[in-house]
């Protein structure tokens, strides 16, 4: 997940191409609660800008919907110390730099945006039309409501953005590349290459024999790096987890049925019902259907052979009426089970239902929703007594007291961990077991000094940790008698790729203008094959060495050139160049719009950068450190 996340973005200028206005429009999402809870303090400036602060509870509140966006498009969890690492929060406290740096050029302007302006964009806002494609004031004010905006707050923050929206458009819209640049991009990127090559894998090197002593003794020298051991860390955990605590924990009755009075919602499940539809183009093709089930046509064959949909589409699966348009809800929820609908229109084209199962609506009693609640109230008390343990830990340390004392009292784990590298292995390999999540333990384990006890850390399951680190043990290369069986198969793995990149060497030399690879090849036993059209950018079913594919688009028609990767040698000949005839209009507009939307980015950047001279930059990089 963490490596998908650097990857995508697209839109309009202002809205998606521009990260340094994504702060600025970013309306949607915005969450005024802090995730850090209360004990960082929201006045604490992370940086200046000119004449102007930005401070944590900025930054807070811009990273916040920031995270729940890559969570939901990517799932899993990401916390703000997982954003950090990642990136996330220094870019979005560029984004927030930026936007300050415009609105101060915006001020130098006199740049300001009448209340015509404002009313036209947001009626204009799709965010804010109804299902008539109308301005819906009920669903502007439940919008700006989920966001913890007031109208007046919302307009305040459309007069402060347009101007600097207005900015950056007058300065980018003009950026368009030349139409000749887009054909040679397209043609270097769509240009296909056949080759003859000859494959020679390590695997089939044959036997190289066994080292000699001092050969042995030689290798091992100049490769000291294969085998030297980690750096390894000894520390004792003191932990304490909400697990830990749940079973003493106590929920009386009384609570148990008042909870499940306030969330008896939560226990009644609706009506679901397995909906199938057949969607037609127009409403003649919808008639036709219709007349074909009704002389008892089976419906999948309707709906593949005369509305032409995709079998893949036809079933919509278990749904909920608030998971279908209201139109067509309406009417699944009316039918009887196997009897399809008349036909009815939608934007997206003319539909019959017909619903195949129900699953009636059900209220679950308080003896059986009793479990469910008794686990979360238990869990929830749980957590608030380690969050009071955590506080008293921190204050016993403070007084003094050791941390096998601490825990002792206080009733925490105590482990203790002899060594593991920083990816959590002992010694011989094993993983090193640990009773709270073992990257929040290694991360501090190997940012804490010799003799250091940490302070108390808090885990993404709500356990809490402390350690003191007992011992550093630096990397080290183990004596060649302990690897000696290491050693020589790594020596032997590289003379087998020795071998064979000499064997492509060889080969390549053998071939001559009057003679081809393919037919050097079969005097030597070999067998040369020809590829299929080679793109530049491998795919995932490019069976071709990246190693020799670079290569090969680096060669000229005829050329002979040679690769060595860790499976092996190659030989190619670069038997043809297939260029693309003519650039399709379509991609030419695409790739035309990837280009030009680059170009206006590096002048949007080009601008905040100078505009950083005229409005000085500090970024208080401690204060960040202390945020996360």
């Amino acid at each position: 997940m963490l490596q998908a996340i650097r990857t995508r973005a697209g839109g309009i200028v202002v809205k998606g191409l521009f990260a340094l206005l994504i702060i600025s429009f970013g309306y949607w999402g915005i969450y005024t609660r802090s995730p850090y809870g209360d004990s960082k303090s929201p006045d604490a400036v992370v940086a200046t800008v000119g004449d102007q602060s930005i401070r944590a509870e900025d930054l807070e509140t811009a990273l916040q919907p920031t995270l729940e966006r890559l969570r939901a498009q990517f799932g899993g969890s990401i916390d703000p110390q997982q954003a950090k690492q990642l990136g996330i929060v220094d870019t979005v406290l560029e984004q927030l730099v930026d936007r300050s740096l415009l609105q101060q050029e915006v001020r130098r302007l006199h740049l300001e945006v009448s209340d015509q302006v404002i009313r036209s964009v947001i009626s204009g806002d799709p965010n804010f039309k109804g299902a008539d494609g109308r301005f819906d004031k009920s669903l502007f004010t439940q919008v700006l409501a989920m966001n913890h905006l007031t109208e007046d707050q919302f307009v305040a923050r459309m007069r402060r953005d347009i101007p600097a929206s207005d900015v950056i458009h007058v300065l980018t819209a003009a950026a368009q590349v030349p139409a000749p640049v887009v054909a040679a991009l397209y043609r270097y990127r769509n240009e296909k290459r056949i080759a003859e090559i000859v494959s020679l894998p390590v695997s089939e090197a044959g036997d190289v024999g066994q080292p000699s002593d001092p050969d042995l003794a030689s290798f091992y020298d100049t490769h000291q790096d294969l085998f030297r051991t980690p750096e390894f860390r000894g520390f004792t955990l003191a932990s304490l987890s909400p697990a830990d605590v749940e079973h003493t924990v106590e929920i009386p009755e009384g609570k148990l049925r008042q909870e499940y009075e306030e969330r008896k919602d939560e226990f009644e499940s609706p009506e679901r019902r397995d909906v199938e539809q057949i969607l037609a183009p127009s409403k003649e093709k919808a008639d036709q259907a219709a007349a074909a089930l009704g002389e008892g046509k089976e419906w999948n064959e309707v709906a593949t052979t005369v509305a032409g949909m995709d079998p893949d589409t036809i079933d919509l699966g278990l749904l909920k009426r608030e998971e279908l348009p209201h139109q067509l809800a309406d009417i699944a929820f009316d039918l009887p089970v196997n009897q399809p609908s008349a036909p009815v229109e939608t934007p997206l084209g003319w539909h019959i239902l017909r619903v195949t199962k129900i699953e009636p609506a059900a209220t679950q009693s308080f003896e059986d929703a009793k479990p469910k609640l008794m686990a979360e109230l238990q869990h929830e008390d749980a957590v608030d007594q380690v969050y009071k343990v955590a506080n008293q830990v921190d204050d016993a340390l403070a007084a003094g007291g050791t941390l096998v004392d601490v825990a002792a009292k206080l009733g925490l784990k105590t482990t203790v961990v002899a060594a593991a590298d920083v990816g959590g292995r002992d010694p011989d390999g094993k993983p090193v077991a640990l009773p709270v999540t073992a990257t929040d333990v290694l991360k501090a384990a190997f940012a804490a000094g010799e003799n250091e006890t940490t302070r108390v850390a808090e885990t993404q399951d709500n356990a809490i940790f402390v350690l003191h680190l007992d011992k550093v043990m630096p990397p080290q290369v183990k004596p060649l008698a302990e690897v000696k069986d290491k050693a020589i198969a790594a020596w032997q793995a590289e003379k087998r790729r020795d071998k064979v990149e000499q064997q492509a060497k060889d080969l390549a030399a053998a071939v001559k203008p009057d003679a081809t690879l393919a037919g050097v090849a079969a005097e030597k036993g070999l067998t040369a094959t020809t590829s299929a059209p080679l793109a530049r950018r491998p795919g995932r079913d490019t069976t071709v060495s990246s190693a020799l594919l670079g290569k090969l688009f680096q060669a000229k028609q005829g050329e002979i050139v040679t690769a060595v990767d860790p499976t092996g040698a190659y030989v190619a000949q670069l038997k043809e160049i297939q260029e693309p005839e003519a650039v399709p209009e379509g991609a030419a507009a695409e790739l035309s719009h990837q280009l030009s939307n680059a170009a206006q980015l590096d002048l949007a950047q080009e601008f905040t950068a100078a505009l950083r001279k005229r409005y000085p930059v500090d970024i208080h990089h401690d204060a960040v450190d202390r945020l996360f």
